[in-house]
């Protein structure tokens, strides 16, 4: 007589990519019964997974436990790929290459760390050197006003690129669609109100969602990016920031050389900027971002910082000293832009970690809860395969990843910012604050007609 083992029923808050990710790779053991619970339908509009582009790079500095973690999620980029061709959709992963410039002819400690490490992982294949201003201008004009500039020393990591990110985002959700996986999604039903607690404060038996309705599970896995902080205390590990980004919808020659097949994601000296930028995608949008401390937006009853957004706040813009670093860095790195109107532009809210590390592991005060969580803006291009590890965590598995990852003790003042963010100071400012430059912009100053800022 056979007989029937009950699955382990795993209730998932979060459907962006770490959540995605997770309930994936745990639909493909039979022993688990997963849900995913949402505010919002998939891809969550404000999530920092739903946006037009996200880098996939390999080059981590030094630090090669994620180097090694990109080239496991890089066959399945392709994968990925491969299962939309079949259905007719176009690619998510756009091996378009990564090209990281740098200044004064020398290259930032934080590449030349990143050369040393790729290359003695047995990925020197990968990096194409570009030694003299000629060389980059040669290979990719549509750079030479940077070139022209002092960014005169540059690598290309062939293997990196960029992903539509949302279209990922719902590429992996119908993956586990056809997985099972079972979503409740919208507000109410779908969004989280609490833990479920029943026997004591410690115990979670599964989640209460906003309409008072009571979801039990064995476990529950917080996927809430940049909103964990404000769902259950994290002790100070992970604050809400927000990025500013922006878009141009360039004409002419600019959009075809930034919109070519060899056009490839560009980093400005990123370790020292912060400045990064895309290709024009099919709808010719340009994104262009800066990788910094961020911005802060504190709730009043406890100075949390959660993430505004504009599914709440339609109107928000960026800070006006967020405009300014834009307009001043670019006017020097891609002149062109300087008679551009900005068309869009938007804060983007990391899971910001003190020591820029993910936080994936059982929460201390509670049983049967697991946070993923901690992104700290380099979590996307892990959408294929961060899900595993994940896993690794909910099981109890030791690796590499799961001990690097795992909660720890520190104290805000230990706060770092990772290798690729510009400057050493964390000053984050309140956005819509009285403080000096906080104000959000209003439209008409993102115009080029706009200079004096």
């Amino acid at each position: 007589m056979s007989t029937t083992i009950p699955k382990q029923k795993i209730i998932i808050v979060g459907g962006g990519c770490f959540g995605l990710s997770s309930a994936y790779a745990l639909s493909l053991k039979p022993e688990y019964e997963v849900w995913v619970y949402d505010r919002l339908p998939i891809p969550v509009p404000d999530a920092a997974s739903t946006d037009v582009n996200k880098i996939v790079r390999a080059d981590y500095g030094d630090d090669t436990l994620y180097m090694h973690l990109m080239f496991e999620a890089f066959p399945l980029w392709h994968q990925f790929n491969k299962e939309r061709e079949a259905l007719g959709q176009s690619p998510v992963f756009h091996q378009s290459g990564v090209l990281l410039l740098s200044s004064n002819g020398s290259y930032s400690p934080f590449e030349q760390a990143s050369l040393k490490s790729i290359r003695e992982a047995g990925h020197g294949y990968a990096i194409e050197e570009f030694l003299t201003p000629e060389s980059i201008v040669s290979r990719f004009p549509q750079f030479k006003g940077a070139v022209d500039r002092g960014y005169d020393i540059g690598y290309l990591n062939k293997e990196g690129g960029w992903c539509n990110s949302r279209e990922a985002v719902v590429h992996m959700y119908n993956k586990c669609i056809s997985q099972g996986v079972r979503f409740v999604t919208g507000s109410g039903q779908g969004e989280f109100g609490s833990l479920f607690c029943p026997e004591s404060s410690r115990i979670v038996r599964g989640i209460v969602t906003k309409d008072g309705q009571v979801h039990l599970a064995d476990r529950v896995l917080l996927a809430t990016g940049a909103w964990s902080a404000g769902v259950v205390d994290m002790k100070k590990l992970v604050t809400a920031t927000g990025q500013a980004v922006v878009h141009f919808e360039p004409k002419g020659t600019m959009l075809n050389q930034f919109q070519s097949a060899d056009c490839p994601v560009w980093c400005g000296d990123l370790s020292r900027t912060g400045f990064y930028g895309f290709p024009a995608n099919a709808e010719g949008k340009m994104k262009v971002g800066i990788h910094n401390a961020g911005y802060l937006w504190p709730r009043e009853s406890d100075q949390v910082s959660v993430p505004r957004t504009q599914v709440t706040h339609t109107d928000d813009t960026i800070p006006l000293n967020g405009l300014r670093q834009f307009r001043q860095f670019l006017g020097g790195f891609l002149p062109e832009t300087s008679a551009l109107d900005i068309t869009y532009s938007r804060l983007c809210w990391y899971s910001d970690a003190i020591d820029g590390q993910f936080v994936i592991d059982y929460h201390p005060d509670y049983e049967n809860l697991i946070v993923a969580t901690g992104d700290s803006g380099h979590g996307m291009k892990f959408i294929p395969n961060i899900g595993m590890h994940i896993r690794d965590v909910i099981e109890g598995r030791a690796t590499d990843y799961t001990r690097r990852w795992a909660w720890r003790q520190l104290e805000t003042s230990e706060t770092k910012l990772d290798g690729l963010r510009s400057g050493n100071e964390v000053k984050r400012g309140i956005i819509a604050s009285e403080q000096e430059g906080m104000r959000l912009v209003e439209l008409d100053e993102l115009k080029a007609s706009r200079p004096q800022l």
